[in-house]
């Protein structure tokens, strides 16, 4: 088990396909297009603030095909609600540039807000970077003022490292913020799928 997880229960596909159903979210690896499609419908005006996105949202350089989110670099998964299909939240996790660790990062729908959908589905993600892509360690950072983030990283047990750094976002906005680790000493490689992440 990982936390409500049973490990057993993390399924992992061809080409890249990995999912998990839990009481309450679908979770899958999504597509470049769908993942673009569905951070249209999640990003409102704070989380692109909150995220350097600006009003047409993150760059995705077009490569003329629609691969998975799912590379060395690391992972993006969706979560949707299992009646309606209806998109709940987005979180991944990719390489930092700053230090190679890997950093979790996340959006969740606006009228999904406060009802723990975020903090589920960052638990869902969570179980598979330790138990099956076997990632020690995940990494995550939020603004010093940015409240919501910080209880949704202590919520899924991420605890917070000493000091504040300063953080340059992807529109050239330059915050200070704090910095948060998810340990798991027991994390295990369970992907058989080469090109998958690796801690």
């Amino acid at each position: 088990m990982f936390g409500n997880v049973a490990v057993s229960a993390l399924k992992c596909g061809f080409g890249g396909a990995h999912g998990v159903t839990s009481a309450r979210l679908e979770l899958s690896i999504p597509r470049v297009r769908e993942l673009l499609d569905a951070w249209a419908q999640l990003a409102d005006a704070e989380a692109r603030f909150r995220l350097g996105w600006g009003e047409d949202g993150p760059y995705v350089e077009e490569t003329g095909t629609d691969p998975m989110v799912i590379a060395d670099e690391g992972a993006e998964f969706l979560a949707r609600d299992p009646q309606t299909g209806a998109v709940v939240a987005s979180v991944g996790f990719g390489r930092s540039e700053d230090d190679g660790f890997m950093e979790v990062g996340g959006l969740v729908h606006p009228a999904f807000r406060r009802f723990g959908f975020g903090r589920e589905a960052l638990e869902l993600v969570c179980a598979f970077a330790h138990q099956h892509f076997g990632i020690v360690e995940l990494r995550a950072k939020c603004e010093t003022d940015n409240e919501a983030s910080r209880r949704w990283l202590a919520a899924a047990g991420f605890l917070p490292v000493e000091g504040v750094v300063t953080h340059t976002l992807p529109d050239g906005r330059t915050a200070a913020v704090l910095r948060w680790r998810h340990l798991d000493p027991t994390a295990q490689r369970r992907c058989k799928q080469r090109f998958m992440p690796v801690g």
